[in-house]
């Protein structure tokens, strides 16, 4: 018995990925931006925009995979490469936004939970979806 394992990902599992990205993408966006009104209107203190924002972070990288993903295989694969193509894309839009394309320890943080939420939810999301396929 061979003891190795492919795994061969299909153009529609790239497209599943490709999908989720976008979807958590643009979600990202209109919760920032939301945030940001919200911010502007209410008095709220700075110590809660870090936690917010993964927040924003966590839900978009859920609403991604949720919607993203239709093949109801390679959940953890599709989930985890998900989470880190979100936060490579973030990355870079808001250092453009921001003007600044500094790491921190925290940036590094945010790498480990989006790439850990995809994992979870790719896993969830194709049980689930096989599971209404039977």
């Amino acid at each position: 018995m061979d003891m190795k394992m492919k795994l061969r990902l299909k153009k529609s599992d790239l497209t599943d990925v490709v999908k989720s990205v976008l979807i958590a993408v643009i979600t990202c966006l209109v919760l920032v931006l939301a945030f940001a009104m919200i911010m502007k209107f209410a008095e709220l203190p700075d110590s809660v925009i870090l936690p917010v924002n993964i927040m924003i972070k966590c839900i978009s990288v859920v609403t991604g995979v949720l919607f993203g993903i239709k093949a109801a295989e390679h959940g953890a694969l599709k989930g985890f490469l998900t989470g880190l193509l979100f936060v490579i894309v973030t990355y870079l839009l808001f250092s453009i936004i921001n003007g600044d394309f500094s790491l921190s320890l925290m940036s590094l943080v945010d790498i480990a939970i989006m790439i850990v939420q995809g994992v979870v939810t790719g896993v969830i999301v194709v049980n689930i979806k096989s599971r209404k396929a039977e």
